[in-house]
């Protein structure tokens, strides 16, 4: 079984991403913590961020690159559809998850007490989310993929910081939460 390395730390979203893939991948993984944005952390990542995949000779950073490299190499692409429609949702999903869902979901509820807009705008992309899960059972479509191994460490950062109650009246995103949350990958990572 192959042993790979994540460097990072658990509550990053981004390191739970790259744990519950490997975990999907069936990889031996051990997590290291970083001595952040200290030379040695920027030995391994130019720009201080995590996680960091060390695998053999491969070493990645960024996130995306790292769980591609996990399915392609390690799982089958098990996470990826083949057809050109599902792999197309799938980066787009990903591409939410990065750009938009991450700064609503994450960066603006950092704060121990989170401002009344970044509540605001935490429950807008929560609402958003919630739209799309209505007619498929997965963000991509029907196929579990690694978009929702993106967006569903960020979905449970804003349900710790704001509650169950952020989400009792989104039922398709109540339903994708209860699926994924009793992925062995899901209770692996955490």
């Amino acid at each position: 079984m192959p042993s790979l390395k994540i460097h990072g730390f658990p509550p990053s979203t981004y390191t739970q991403t790259a744990l519950m893939v490997a975990a999907e991948a069936g990889a031996e993984t051990a997590l290291q913590p970083l001595d952040f944005k200290n030379p040695s952390h920027f030995a391994l990542h130019p720009y201080g961020k995590m996680p960091v995949l060390e695998h053999d000779e491969v070493t990645l950073f960024e996130t995306l690159a790292i769980v591609i490299y996990i399915d392609s190499a390690i799982g089958g692409a098990r996470l990826q559809p083949t057809e050109t429609i599902g792999r197309a949702r799938m980066f787009q999903w990903i591409s939410v998850a990065i750009d938009y869902a991450y700064e609503d979901l994450v960066d603006g509820l950092h704060d121990e007490t989170p401002s009344a807009e970044a509540v605001t705008r935490a429950a807008e992309q929560l609402r958003l989310l919630d739209a799309r899960l209505a007619d498929v059972t997965n963000f991509a479509g029907d196929s579990f993929t690694l978009a929702d191994l993106f967006l569903f460490p960020m979905v449970e950062h804003a349900v710790r910081k704001l509650g169950e109650q952020s989400v009792r009246a989104l039922p398709h995103l109540v339903r994708w939460r209860s699926a994924v949350s009793n992925r062995p990958s899901a209770t692996r990572a955490a």
